[in-house]
């Protein structure tokens, strides 16, 4: 893999481009401040179609206690495009972080995704379990998105009218932006930029008090650069990815964060990933949206804060075992106990 800089933000912030083996260029920044120098990385991935807008006031925060990797998928930001567009899939974008890590020699890292950035996680577990020391997986699903896109905040209550229009004219969508999108790419770009995506956006997906405008338009300002064929076919295939099997298999600490009216993913969906890892933890945040992040910044940094606290700490005890060679004595049982105090 080749390595270019491409940007110097002061001392804080580098910005490269990674090769992949198909030849597809990543883009990646590391944001780190001298303080974070020799601590646990995080590496962040986004949801579909974004390019790091979720992410703004996390990097403020944890850029001061570690360093922080942030790249974006093939097709999104600054990343090329591949020249097969097949190879936009969950698989092949999970195992493009990889790469990034390696290319930075990162050995371990604190894996952290939001949307479909937590299928992607998912799956960049799954292929290398070895690379991470934790999971935070925010506001996302485990499997099939678009099932419950929409759906109600009750398990099993009817989909309502949303949802059921999504999955049954997306696939018509989806053919119509595959074969047309020259045509629609001008609309696609123009209708993005006004101020009618943000306003629909407030009065349905995210909380209209919460949210800054300057936080949130950024997404949709990345979303009308991206090819409408690009965007379609990744969304297709997050639509019919599954980590199912994935979660069991789960062996390090892992927080799950979920929003009470998020739209894209259910409660009751992070509660089944929650069950199903056996080194979960889970905060709920009734008023959160998909955009927890940038709607309760402050909470989720103390929340997260808490769950590295915790990591750093077994990875020092694993450190010292490692190096001592022994173990953590057992507790004394009773009679050992008894036996001492007479």
């Amino acid at each position: 893999m080749e390595h270019c800089e491409l940007k110097r933000q002061h001392h804080l912030e580098v910005q490269s481009q990674v090769s992949t083996p198909d030849g597809t260029g990543l883009f990646v920044r590391v944001i780190q401040q001298p303080s974070a120098l020799g601590k646990m990385p995080i590496i962040l991935n986004d949801g579909l179609g974004c390019n790091g807008f979720i992410w703004k006031h996390f990097i403020d925060y944890f850029q001061h206690q570690h360093p922080i990797i942030h790249w974006h998928y093939r097709g999104h930001g600054h990343s090329d495009i591949p020249s097969e567009l097949d190879s936009i899939n969950i698989p092949q974008i999970a195992s493009d972080m990889t790469f990034v890590l390696d290319h930075l020699r990162i050995k371990k890292a604190l894996l952290a995704g939001h949307s479909m950035g937590v299928q992607v996680a998912l799956e960049a577990y799954h292929q290398f379990p070895e690379k991470f020391t934790g999971l935070a997986l925010l506001n996302g699903s485990y499997e099939y998105p678009l099932k419950t896109w929409q759906a109600s905040q009750k398990r099993n209550a009817k989909p309502t009218l949303l949802n059921q229009l999504m999955n049954t004219f997306f696939e018509p969508f989806y053919e119509l932006g595959s074969d047309y999108f020259h045509h629609i790419e001008p609309v696609w770009s123009k209708f993005l930029r006004t101020d009618i995506p943000y306003q629909f956006a407030t009065l349905f997906e995210v909380n209209r008090a919460l949210i800054n405008k300057p936080d949130f338009k950024p997404y949709f300002d990345h979303l009308a650069d991206i090819k409408p064929h690009v965007f379609f076919k990744t969304m297709k295939n997050y639509s019919e990815h599954s980590a199912k099997a994935v979660l069991s298999k789960i062996q390090v600490p892992t927080l799950i964060i979920s929003g009470g009216q998020d739209t894209f993913s259910p409660r009751w969906v992070a509660l089944d990933m929650h069950h199903a890892v056996e080194n979960s933890e889970m905060l709920f945040i009734p008023s959160g949206t998909h955009c927890t992040l940038i709607e309760h910044p402050e909470l989720i940094q103390l929340r997260i804060e808490k769950f590295l606290w915790s990591l750093q700490i077994q990875q020092s005890k694993n450190s010292c075992r490692s190096t001592t060679g022994t173990s953590t004595p057992k507790a004394a049982s009773k009679r050992q106990r008894a036996t001492a105090n007479s």
